[in-house]
Order: C-alpha cells, then structure tokens, then sequence
C-alpha cells in the first residue's frame, strides 16, 4: 500500500471521529445555550416588569401628592396657580394604575408555571388593590373637604404605600430575580456537563489520532530515516552521495528526486518568490533603492499609498515621490537623528500624503552600502482627528468666550437695576447699600469682562483689572467737597477666575469701606493700594492716612462689610492683618495668599 492511500485513510478516520464529537457536542451545547438564552431573556422581562410596577406606583403616588398640593392651592390662594388640574392629575393616576395592572398581568403570564410565585404575586395585587380603594375615596373626599384629605394622604395613603406596597414590590422583585438565577445555575451545571463530556470525546479521539500516527510512524520512519541521512550530506555539499532505495511508494519518488537534484546543484540560494512574499506581506509602504537612489522594488502597499502601479514606480528616484517643497527642511533635520518621524509623500494627482517616516541605509555582509531603504505609514485619519480635535476646541473656547460675555451682560443688568432703584431710594443709608451692592457686582462683571477679551478664558491679567475697578470704585466717590488721591502700585501678574472673583470683592470691600469712614470731617485724603508677587504668593497692602480703624471693633463687628472680608479672606486661604499704626495715621490692611492654577 501506498503511503498516500494509508495516509488518506488515517486523515479521514480522524476527520469523521473529530467530526461526529464536534456535531454532537456543539448540538447539546447549542440546546443549552439556546436554554440559557431564553432564561436570559425571561430574567429581563422580568426586571422590565418589575421596573414598571415600581415606577408605575411611585408615579401614582407622586400624582396623588400633586392633587393634594392643588387642593391646598385651591383653598390657600384665590390667583389661578400654573400647576396641572386636578383633572388632569386624576387621569394620569388611573393611568398608571392601568400601567401597573397591565405590567402585572405580564409578569404574572411569565412566570405563572413556577409554583410558589404566585402566593407572592397575590400578596402584592392584595396590597395595591387596597391601595387603589384608599386612592379612589381619598379623590372623593379630596373634592369635598381639602383638609381632611390632606390629613388622610399623611396618615393613611403614604404611610400604607410605604409600608405595604414597598416591600410587597421588593420581596417580588427579588423573588423572581432569584428563580431565574436557579434556572442559570441549573443550565450552567449542564453546560459544565457537556464540556466535561467533550473533554473526554476530544480525549479518546486524540489517543486514537495518535494510535493511527504510531501506526503510520512506524511504516515510514526508517526509510525517512534513510532519506534524511542522505539529504543532510547532500545539504552539506557532498553532492556525490546518492539515495539507495527501491521501492516504488511515494519515498522511492523522493529518494530519486534527491538525486536528480544532487546532480544538477550548484550553490544554494535564498528564493526570490519567498522574499518577495515576505515585502509583499508587510502593511506599511516600503521602497527599496540602490546606491544612486533609483528605486529597485516597491509593495503593493507603496503602490496603493502613492496611487501608481508597482512597474510605474520602478526606475524612478526615491526623492521623486517625497514632499521636499514643503518638508525637506525637516527630512533633512530628523532623518539621521530620529528613526521614525512624521514626513509626507507626494500622491500621483498631486496631493500630500501624511506619513510617519523612517529611512535607513542597506548594507550588506561586509558592511558596505548596497542601497537604501524606506518605510511609510499613513496617517491622515490620525491627522484629520487631530484637525476635528482643534476645532472642536476652538468652538468650545468661543462657546466659554460667550458665557463670560453674557454672565457679564447679566451682571451689567443687575448693576443698572440696583442703580435705578438707589436713584428712587429716599432713605440714604438704603443707596448707600444699594451702591454698594452695585460695585461689588460690577467688580464680577469686570472679571467675566477681561475674560472674554483675554486670550486664556482661565486666566485674567489682574494688574489691568486693578486699575479698572479701582478706576470705577473712584469714579463712583468723586465729590466736590472731598478730594481722596488714589495711588495704586501694582505688579503684573495673572489669577484664575476661583481667586480672581473673591480677591476684587475683598480689595472693593476694603477700598469702599475707606472712601465712606476714612476721611469723615477731612477734605482731602489719600489711598494706596500695593500688589506684589513673592514667587506665588501673592501680598497686597491697603493704607489711608484717614482716621484709621479700631481693630477690637472690627474683629468683633458683624457688619456685612466687616463679615464679608472676613469670609472673602477664609475663601482665599488668606493671612489677613491690620497693622496698629500710631494715632491719627490711618489704617493698614495686609492680605497675603497663594496664588493657584
């Protein structure tokens, strides 16, 4: 017998044995999946239903709450109020009492086969049927006497749907959770079973696999034997040596195939087919050259990327198809010095096409340059989610330009409602209170202003800003009868909006507070204001040379001035100070903080 045909036999006996056990297991497995499928269907309808039921009686509840704080309208004020009607609350009840029954009735149809189930299934429709009676009298009574139904929603109504329909729904959701998980621990042990009796068929067919391999071994190994001896010395370049054998199976073929070989071999050499299946395997574009540059073999890749055929690439310099008019300075930057770097190719039509690039010379056995050769991967979708990344930030950052400018507009609104109403106030304390109201929100408004116009939406330039609102602080005390020099000294620097904020209400606090008690009974005056930066923290200083400040007084004053630097200074994190000076020298308040991102 021929090693073909025992060879054939043997692969067939396999292949039937391996197929019957593969048909027969994936059919009983299937059965079981098909099983634990449906389980796992069943086991979502389930919670489905059971999710409706909750939300269906939570809902109810919630519209019977609406009604009775509609009553409770309806006898409290005599104005049309904009909440639904009691109508209309009462038929989005009964609708969700419809929505519950019909949910039930599913959820009982489901799992009606399961024996103890329904005990629990009637122990809550016995509740929600209580529930529902409740509901409907309540809805009667609430018609006729709005308190009394009141006090029976607090006494009655909710304490029952708490204390009855709750639990009933929970005990049932859990219940039918845990049947299904039963039935998945019952389907998972059959699937076990099944794998396990697999393992065994697979088991007993390998060991047959390998009787019938010993068998075919031990029909061939010796004259194999033979034949590798031979071929190795042959493989060695004793192409003297021949193949003794004589019978005519497939070994007598290969044995005299050797030895035709022998005689006609010279020097061994690399196969061409297998290196070009090699190139041809590889996914990045890649370009072979010789030592003049001129390409010498491409991949279809390199093709496909470039969009010329392989022949019509061939002959042509490697530089013909790189990108020097726009990228030549950096290939001849990062081509030495980097291994891989982003470069582009020039498309057949004309178009750039962006790579990440490496090139490297080719060198051969001795050392010597034989050529050069090239990789390329295309990476325009990485650079056209890089160009919708941008965007996509650019909008945003319009976006958040947007909301400073309106957050300022809105601000600007609120200013000039709170100056009109000073204008019509006829107590003077009021407008003082009222324009002080109003520069603590223009000094907001001028923070979310600078924003909008400042290049970072995080950041503002708070020297700038200083002198805006102190600008504007100034400008709202000017008097005839006073004249209060204003010296401010500030370094350049820049806050985050979470300090900024804070900061300006505590500078407009303190610069106000001087201007209004500073200078009582004088006709001139100065302030100075002071703002440095020591590394990050940032230390300002506030003198006068008003009347100065009586510190017990204003450490235990509970004034909204006084209450505001206080909780200002905590916002900040800050060491807040006034500094005694001698009699009759003004005030001097020190604020020293960190500054942070």
């Amino acid at each position: 017998m021929r090693l073909r045909t025992k060879i054939i036999i043997s692969f067939i006996c396999v292949s039937l044995l391996l197929a019957i056990v593969g048909f027969v297991t994936d059919y009983y497995t299937g059965q079981i999946r098909q099983a634990q499928l449906n389980s796992v269907n069943d086991a979502s309808s389930v919670v489905i239903y059971t999710g409706e039921l909750e939300r269906s009686l939570y809902q109810s509840l919630i519209f019977l709450n609406g009604i009775r704080e509609a009553y409770q309208i309806e006898s409290n004020y005599t104005t049309v109020q904009e909440l639904p009607s009691v109508t209309d609350l009462t038929n989005k009840f009964e609708t969700e009492l419809s929505n519950f029954e019909e949910a039930f009735s599913k959820l009982e149809s489901l799992i009606k086969e399961n024996e103890q189930l329904p005990e629990d299934l009637t122990d809550l429709f016995s509740s929600y049927k209580v529930y529902r009676s409740i509901a409907r009298e309540w809805l009667i009574l609430g018609g006729e006497n709005s308190a009394q139904a009141n006090l029976m929603f607090i006494t009655s109504i909710e304490p029952y749907f708490r204390n009855n329909i709750i639990p009933e729904i929970t005990k049932t959701r859990t219940y039918v959770l845990d049947v299904q998980q039963d039935k998945n621990r019952s389907l998972s042990e059959s699937l076990k079973e099944a794998a396990y009796i697999n393992y065994i068929a697979t088991f007993l067919s390998v060991l047959f696999a390998i009787g019938l391999a010993i068998y075919i071994y031990r029909s061939i190994s010796n004259p194999l034997e033979m034949v590798s001896r031979t071929a190795k010395k042959l493989g060695e370049g004793n192409l003297d040596e021949r193949i003794v054998y004589k019978t005519k199976d497939e070994i007598g073929d290969l044995a005299e195939a050797f030895n035709t070989m022998a005689a006609r071999l010279q020097k061994s050499t690399v196969s061409k087919a297998y290196l070009d299946n090699i190139i041809e395997s590889i996914q990045e574009a890649l370009f072979v050259a010789d030592t003049d540059g001129i390409l010498v073999r491409v991949n279809s890749a390199a093709a496909k990327l470039t969009g010329y055929r392989q022949e019509e690439m061939l002959k042509k310099p490697l530089t013909h198809f790189y990108n020097f008019r726009e990228m030549g300075e950096v290939y001849n930057q990062k081509r030495k010095n980097d291994h891989w770097f982003e470069f582009s190719l020039i498309h057949k039509n004309s178009q750039t096409i962006p790579v990440l690039f490496s090139e490297a010379e080719l060198l051969d056995n001795s050392g010597s340059k034989v050529g050069s050769v090239a990789v390329a991967s295309d990476i325009t979708e990485r650079k056209n989610a890089e160009r919708q990344i941008r965007a996509s930030l650019k909008e945003k950052e319009v976006m958040l330009a947007e909301i400073h400018h309106r957050v300022k507009n809105n601000l600007a609104v609120i200013s000039g409602l709170l100056q009109l109403q000073s204008y019509n106030a006829k107590n003077l304390s009021v407008q003082e209170a009222l324009n002080d109201s109003q520069l603590r929100i223009q000094s907001i408004a001028l923070v979310h202003e600078m924003l909008y116009e400042s290049e970072s939406l995080a950041y503002i330039k708070y020297d700038k800003y200083i002198n805006d609102l102190l600008q504007a602080i100034s400008s709202m005390h000017l008097s005839d009868e006073k004249q209060i020099e204003l010296i401010i000294e500030v370094q350049a620097f820049a806050l985050s909006i979470n300090q900024a904020i804070p900061f300006s209400l505590l500078i407009t606090e303190l610069v106000v507070n001087a201007y209004k008690h500073a200078f009582k009974g004088k006709k001139s005056g100065r302030i100075q204001l002071e703002v440095q930066m020591d590394g990050d923290m940032v230390d300002m200083s506030l003198k006068d040379n008003g009347h100065g400040v009586d510190i017990n007084e204003f450490n235990n004053s509970d004034s909204l001035g006084a209450t505001l630097i206080k909780t200002l200074s905590s916002q900040l994190q800050a060491d807040f100070q006034i500094i005694e000076n001698s009699e009759n020298s003004g005030s001097f308040f020190r604020v020293k903080f960190e500054r942070k991102g």
